[in-house]
């Protein structure tokens, strides 16, 4: 009987031992972060941000099939510094906020490029429309602290903001560069 115990003992013992670790859950420091975009109207640059946004971020260089990143994006927290510009977006023809205040973003792989350069693969979800990109990022950790850089370049026209007399891009430009600045925390337990 003792010698039964054992043996399972080891056996477990070399089951946990053999286990993938999970990724490390971490949390957005969000009076140090910015999820913001880079667009351009009538020739001239602006930059925007979305003052409101949550992410469940599991990550782990050694456990890319376990990392993931969820984040949804509370669209009418839309901020461009501009009155007259915030006064519009939530409208029809651009984020169309009343049937679509969120936007998603999902990851389904991620990949080592070198050092701490990584690319996440997932799907963007914006105004109902979804779409497959690739989010090119850097992940560095210093302990129980973590910071992730990242941008990415959309057209707006492939999820549906700014249509009508907006689609053809000459007043509003069509391509609108992501920034993703995040400082983090590792959970406990």
């Amino acid at each position: 009987m003792i010698r039964h115990a054992i043996r399972l003992l080891t056996v477990a013992g070399l089951l946990l031992a053999a286990a993938p670790l999970a990724a490390s859950q971490w949390q957005i420091e969000h009076g140090e972060s910015r999820l913001g975009f880079t667009a351009t109207q009538q020739g001239g640059e602006f930059t925007g941000r979305f003052d409101r946004f949550k992410a469940e971020m599991r990550f782990d260089p050694d456990d890319l099939a376990g990392s993931r990143f969820d984040v949804t994006v509370d669209v009418t927290s839309v901020n461009t510094g501009s009155s007259q510009r915030d006064r519009y977006l939530p409208d029809e023809e651009w984020f169309h906020t009343d049937d679509y205040p969120k936007a998603t973003f999902v990851t389904t792989e991620f990949r080592h490029l070198e050092g701490e350069r990584y690319e996440a693969d997932g799907e963007l979800t914006i105004k109902g429309n979804t779409r497959a990109i690739t989010l090119p990022f850097t992940w560095t950790i210093d302990g129980d602290n973590a910071t992730m850089d990242g941008e990415v370049t959309l057209d707006r026209t492939n999820y549906g903001v700014g249509t009508g007399d907006w689609s053809a891009g000459d007043t509003v430009g069509l391509e609108v560069t992501v920034h993703v600045e995040l400082t983090l925390r590792r959970k406990e337990g």
